[in-house]
């Protein structure tokens, strides 16, 4: 049955489809069926059509255990997702990693909500940072999340963060949501062909030059500008 948001039509089952997946997403063991209704607080009949409608597309599967996880047609999505990028992509985050000696990273924002694109460690022994493709990062003052909200027009309530990375071209977040967490990051400009926002960033357990580093990043930010 359709319910509104913000005044818009939307499918409930669908949304709740949504929720399933996500959730999925975030349990690579698997979840039982028990679990699942706990979680999303809902009752278990409809949660069983969801499921198999899901399983008919592939999207869900099921073991021997009765237990959930997201199935190969995910795949496919994300490869249809990726296929909005450049080809060089990969490789441009590669030159930038290893220059730099640190991670990698295209973010991707939709609204407030960020999720990594791809990310490339360097040919180094060292420890580094990595994020999976679909990882979703937390809420806070993160380096990307200030860079992509700089790249829009000011506003009353930026921060000084913002502010200041609206300045620079870049921003950088030294600390600020994990104690060992350091970052700089660049948005890309006239990205809106992939339909959401990225920042390209660099990630790493120990504090670094960042605005050392800035110009790099922000030279492969212009770099995938131009390939899309």
């Amino acid at each position: 049955m359709p319910d509104t948001e913000a005044g818009q039509p939307f499918s409930t089952t669908v949304a709740r489809a949504g929720e399933v997946l996500h959730l999925l997403a975030e349990s690579p063991a698997g979840i039982g069926i028990t679990d699942l209704t706990r979680r999303l607080n809902t009752q278990r009949a409809p949660l069983y059509r969801i499921l198999e409608a899901l399983i008919r597309h592939r999207l869900v599967s099921r073991d021997d255990q009765k237990r959930y996880r997201l199935g190969v047609g995910t795949i496919q999505l994300a490869r249809a997702y990726s296929a909005q990028f450049p080809a060089g992509m990969e490789q441009m985050l590669r030159d930038l990693a290893n220059e730099a000696e640190i991670t990698a990273t295209l973010v991707s924002a939709d609204g407030d909500v960020l999720t990594t694109v791809v990310s490339v460690t360097p040919s180094t022994n060292a420890e580094h940072v990595f994020t999976p493709p679909g990882f979703r990062h937390p809420m806070g003052p993160l380096a990307t999340r200030i860079a992509i909200e700089a790249s829009r027009p000011p506003a009353e309530g930026d921060s000084e963060a913002v502010r200041d990375a609206r300045k620079k071209g870049y921003a950088v977040a030294q600390g600020t949501v994990a104690p060992v967490r350091f970052a700089v990051a660049a948005a890309v400009p006239s990205a809106s062909a992939t339909g959401s926002t990225l920042a390209v960033a660099l990630v790493s357990l120990e504090d670094f030059d960042a605005d050392a580093i800035a110009p790099s990043v922000v030279r492969t930010a212009q770099l995938l500008s131009m390939t899309m």
